[in-house]
Order: structure tokens, then C-alpha cells, then sequence
């Protein structure tokens, strides 16, 4: 790829993406914690009270992870209640005579008392199990068909009015097609993300009890079957972690819904590596995406987005809406998109204090002033500048070690980076 301006000096941007990203995911404890979650899953099912338990019995049936948690881009929600969604699939052979409505009515049954939970919630096409900093939503996934695609099936859409449904389904082969087009991660960047990690990272997901807790804690002792799969270090799903957290900010004051993760997580599939950084990944997903939305309006069509394992999975099958209204969808997804991929453009360019102001607009508020201190710590401990810190929207930094008076606060030099157009392959 040739670009007139290339993101050719990112660092010091990249670092704070980097920070964001970071701060945003599960932590290590964390996902340790969501892996337990899930294996008491199993073990509640196929308690004897269960009414699923006779059909989870066959050593066929499985109830692994799916959706974020099993492409390892799961990240915190909403802008002030740090709260992770995961997803659970349990696989198992419907009976014939059971409509479209009782296989999410018997799991919402077997699904009662379990551990920890503060309100169990029955949805549209799952069962919603609440934590405090965590919901895990349950699916039935009917695999009577045995249909020659490894692991595929249906799932049910039983809403409170209107007709049931099946829907095909292969989340189990999309995580595989999602996970082998972006491999393990760029070894020097999963060195560089391990880093930020070890400065950024935050536990958030509280105990459900002692048992969960020394299961947590020994994990490193007491080896496990996995039931979550092994992180994803490349660049490709942090950037799409990064444009998650990103949508979520920018729809939440929102009535319109935004588009589902996994039409973005194809989307990042489908872009593949960029080599210029974070920074630029990011950037190109943001702009290509809402090209992509801008060629529907423009040509009167909506995406048709299919499960590269199953093409009957129709990955965004009720986003966008049906005639203006799915219009009005893509637009405004467009809208966010161009505004995210403007700013990383002046992101490239700027002085810090405009990248920090920029982030809490971005990525949310509190995430910003986690950020800042983080990149705070690191420059007061590489001792070569004094350390960094940023009000909130303010842009305003100050090393409060040093600094008297706000009048004195000084700003950071400005970064040489660069703009960057993915989109003309005639500019070198």
C-alpha cells in the first residue's frame, strides 16, 4: 500500500490506543474468572433438577464460548458501569415436538438458582445471567440436524409478541474462520501489547464465592480443561476492540440500535493486517466501513453479511432495518465512523493534550483518566520527562510534582505524525 502521508511515526498515538485497549479488556485474573463461570455452567445444567440435564448427557453435547469472549475482543461496556457481556452456547438435540418457544423456556428453568447471579432475564434469543460487572448470555443451539457443516444448527428467536422462528447458525465455525485470519498476533506487537498490559490492565469481575475464588486463584497451579479460548494478540482484534468501545460511547444516548458485534468482527476479518500500526489499523476499519455503508445508501442495498463457515448464518440478519429505516441505520453508523476516523487523522498530528482530550470523547471519560495516569506513571518512571496528566476535556496537562500554579501547566511538544488516506493508490 502506497499513501501521500503514511502513518509513518505513530508512537507516541499507538501507545495510547494501546493503554486504551488494554484498560478496556478482560484482565487475566478476569478471564480466569469468566472461564470458571463456564464450567459451572455446565455443572448447573447437567445437575439432576436441571430439565436439559437428559440431553447433555450423550458426551456429544457441548456448551463452550461463543461472540466476543471466543474471539478473545471482549471489552467493557457502557460509559461509567464497567461491565463485560460474554456469550455461551449450549449444543444439544431438540426434541421434534418442542415448538420455538420451549427450548429458551426450559433453559430459562434450568437456569435458576445459579450461583452468583443477581436477575436471570429471558431475551429475545437467549437466557441473560447478571453478575455484578457481567452478564453471560446462554443460547440453545439445536444440532438434531446433524448437518455436515462441523457444529452448525439453529438457535431460537422467541420474542414476547409475535411468531418464533429458527435461525441458522455456526458461531462455533466463525470463531474458527474469525481466528485463523488473524493468527496468534504480530510477535512484536504482542510483546509491545504484553507491556501495556502488565501497566494497564484492570481486575473488575467480583467473587462469587471462596470456592470461585481459590479456583481462581490456584488456576496457575490446578490445570484446567480451557473453556474459554487462548487470547488474541494481534493487532486486528485490538483494533476491533478499540471501534467496540468506541461504537458503544457513541450510541448510548442513542434510540437506534447499533450494529452487532459480529458484523464488525467479520468486517475486521475481512480487512486483514496493516502494517503501518494501531493507528492505522484502526483507522483503515473505521474508513473502509463506512465506505462500505455509503455504497448501500448510495445504491439503494443493505449488507448481506454470511458466516464464511455456514452461508445460511446470516450474521446481521436484523441490522439494519427494512426500507427507510435501515437507511436511516446506515447513516448514522457511516457518520460514526467518518467521526472516528477524523479525529484519529487529527490524532496523528497533534499535541498530546489534543490525543487525551480526544480519548475521553472517544472511549469515554473514565477510561481517559485511567489512560492518563497510566501513561502518567510510565513517563515519570522512564525519568526523562516530568509526568503527564490531562483534565478531562480539557486537554489541560499538568506534572503535578513540579507544578504550582495552573498558570505554569506547560504542554508537550507536538508529535511529528502524519495523516494517513488508505483509499488512493495513486499518492506514494
Amino acid at each position: 500500500m502506497t499513501c501521500h502521508d503514511p502513518f509513518r511515526q505513530t508512537a507516541a498515538l499507538d501507545e495510547v490506543l494501546l493503554d486504551v485497549a488494554a484498560v478496556i479488556e478482560l484482565s487475566l485474573r478476569d478471564r480466569r474468572v469468566a472461564e470458571n463461570r463456564y464450567r459451572v455452567l455446565k455443572r448447573h445444567l447437567e445437575r439432576g433438577a436441571s430439565t436439559l440435564a437428559p440431553y447433555l448427557v450423550d458426551g456429544v453435547s457441548l456448551i463452550y464460548a461463543q461472540g466476543s469472549i471466543a474471539t478473545s475482543t471482549t471489552i467493557v461496556s457502557g460509559t461509567d458501569d464497567d461491565r463485560f457481556d460474554v456469550d455461551a452456547i449450549v449444543e444439544i438435540d431438540v426434541p421434534a415436538d418442542w415448538d420455538n418457544d420451549k427450548a429458551l423456556d426450559e433453559l430459562e428453568k434450568s437456569l435458576q438458582g445459579f450461583p452468583g447471579v443477581t436477575e436471570i432475564v429471558r431475551c429475545t434469543r437467549c437466557v441473560q445471567l447478571r453478575f455484578p460487572f457481567m452478564h453471560m448470555d446462554v443460547t440453545i443451539m439445536d444440532r438434531s440436524g446433524r448437518l455436515a457443516v462441523p457444529r452448525a444448527g439453529q438457535i431460537f428467536h422467541s420474542p414476547d409478541e409475535g411468531a418464533s422462528y429458527r435461525v441458522d447458525s455456526n458461531p462455533w465455525g466463525f470463531t474458527g474462520w474469525f481466528r485463523g485470519r488473524v493468527g496468534i498476533g504480530q510477535a512484536a506487537f504482542a510483546e509491545l501489547l504484553g507491556r501495556h498490559r502488565e501497566a494497564a490492565a484492570r481486575s473488575r469481575l467480583q467473587f462469587i464465592d471462596e470456592q470461585e475464588r481459590l479456583v481462581v486463584m490456584n488456576a496457575d497451579q490446578v490445570a484446567l480443561p480451557p473453556m474459554i479460548p487462548s487470547a488474541i494478540d494481534a493487532q486486528e482484534a485490538v483494533a476491533l476492540k478499540l471501534l467496540k468501545r468506541n461504537l458503544n460511547i457513541g450510541y448510548e444516548k442513542l434510540t437506534l440500535s447499533r450494529p452487532p458485534s459480529i458484523y464488525l468482527t467479520k468486517r475486521a476479518g475481512d480487512l486483514g493486517y496493516i502494517p503501518q500500526g494501531l493507528s492505522a489499523q484502526l483507522f483503515a476499519l473505521a474508513d473502509s466501513t463506512a465506505k462500505i455503508m455509503r455504497g448501500h445508501i448510495a445504491a439503494g442495498t443493505r449488507p448481506a453479511e454470511e458466516n464464511p463457515s455456514y452461508p445460511a448464518d446470516k450474521i446481521n440478519d436484523r441490522w439494519p432495518r427494512q426500507g427507510a429505516d435501515g437507511v436511516t441505520d446506515m447513516r448514522v453508523f457511516a457518520e460514526k465512523l467518518e467521526y472516528l476516523a477524523e479525529k484519529l487523522e487529527a490524532m496523528a498530528q497533534a499535541p498530546l493534550a489534543d490525543i487525551a482530550k480526544a480519548i475521553d470523547e472517544l472511549f469515554g471519560e473514565h477510561i481517559g483518566r485511567e489512560q492518563r495516569a497510566i501513561l502518567a506513571a510510565r513517563h515519570d518512571r522512564r525519568a526523562t520527562v516530568t509526568p503527564i496528566l490531562a483534565a478531562p476535556r480539557s486537554g489541560s496537562i499538568q506534572a503535578p510534582a513540579v507544578v504550582v500554579a495552573p498558570e505554569r501547566f506547560r504542554e508537550v511538544p507536538r508529535h511529528n505524525f502524519h495523516p494517513m488516506r488508505l483509499d488512493d493508490p495513486h499518492d506514494e
